[in-house]
């Protein structure tokens, strides 16, 4: 008998075995888990194959990195058209001076990280922030009091517990008190994603129109808020694959292209663009590298069968 898989059945699948890779490629994982692991693979043909395909979307970043030449620019040698040139090349440094460098934000925080880089940073009260790529935060800390501002981008808490201070993290309208060791909160779209990898902490929320909301997010789950729509529901998640970044591993399960898009973006010095919504809306799963960003936009159009225009390695737009 011929067994059938649908959609539904073949994004489930490729998920596990994403989620698979990165609890495999950290260093904690049991032996117990290598033991679930086996069992996995060894339930269904189906299973075998995705992960092999996980496993191979390594090989083929490193193999289509010669396709990512930095093109070169030459200026028209004729004067007249090489003022006009000059023209929308001045305007696109302005842009990019105005995207890629938010003064404000710089001027308020004590610790930052640049493109690509990640940072960990050693409170003086004993906590430990990892900050990833392309964030920025702000840290009071003295005998009254513990509060922190995540003003953009993305950052892994370790408390030391101090029940005279509660370690407070503010973040898109809320606040986020530990109850215990570690979480996480990730800033993407005007909204906060508070995931917790041990113990509990409690969310905080006014909204707009000055209704205060709370909530207690456990171990295991996550919670997604922002100042207009208030708490989202709290969901189950993988803690290996929320903190894969502080491995150097981007993790995306049936997430649209867009969303992918975005993310690499905190990854490259420069701005990656989508030409439609009916791209942007393409779904993709895999495990790959946040010092690789263009090598992963390689394997994207690849996969998905897209081209990119490149102004240069700055500006670049991914269409059909």
């Amino acid at each position: 008998m011929k067994s059938t898989t649908n959609a539904t059945d073949n994004a489930a699948i490729k998920t596990a075995a994403n989620a698979w890779w990165v609890r495999l490629d950290s260093d904690t994982v049991s032996a117990q888990e290598r033991d679930e692991f086996a069992h996995w693979l060894a339930a269904d043909p189906q299973h075998s194959q995705a992960f092999d395909a996980v496993c191979a979307l390594w090989d083929e970043l490193d193999a289509i990195k010669h396709r990512i030449a930095k093109p070169e620019i030459i200026a028209p040698k004729t004067p007249w058209l090489r003022s006009l040139w000059a023209v929308p090349t001045l305007v696109m440094c302005c842009l990019a001076l105005w995207l890629f460098s938010p003064i404000s934000i710089l001027l308020r925080a004590d610790f930052h990280t640049g493109y690509g880089e990640m940072r960990d940073i050693n409170l003086s009260d004993g906590s430990v922030a990892h900050l990833n790529s392309n964030s920025a935060l702000s840290v009071r800390i003295d005998g009254n009091q513990r509060q922190l501002t995540l003003l953009q981008g993305e950052a892994w808490f370790e408390v030391s517990p101090d029940r005279a201070r509660p370690f407070q993290v503010h973040a898109e309208h809320g606040i986020v008190t530990a109850l215990g060791t570690a979480f996480n909160i990730r800033l993407r779209n005007s909204q906060a994603e508070v995931s917790v990898t041990q113990h509990s902490v409690a969310v905080d929320v006014e909204q707009a129109e000055g209704q205060a909301l709370h909530a207690v997010v456990g171990e295991g789950h996550q919670l997604v808020y922002d100042q207009q729509t208030g708490l989202g529901n709290i969901k189950a998640i993988d803690n290996q694959t929320v903190t894969a970044w502080q491995r150097g591993r981007l993790v995306f399960q049936d997430q649209p292209l867009g969303e992918v898009i975005a993310e690499l973006n905190r990854y490259h010095r420069g701005y990656l663009l989508i030409s439609d919504d009916s791209i942007a809306q393409r779904r993709v799963n895999g495990v790959f590298r946040t010092d690789q960003p263009l090598a992963v936009l390689g394997a994207l159009e690849s996969s998905l069968q897209l081209h990119s225009t490149r102004i240069n390695d700055y500006l670049i737009l991914l269409h059909r």
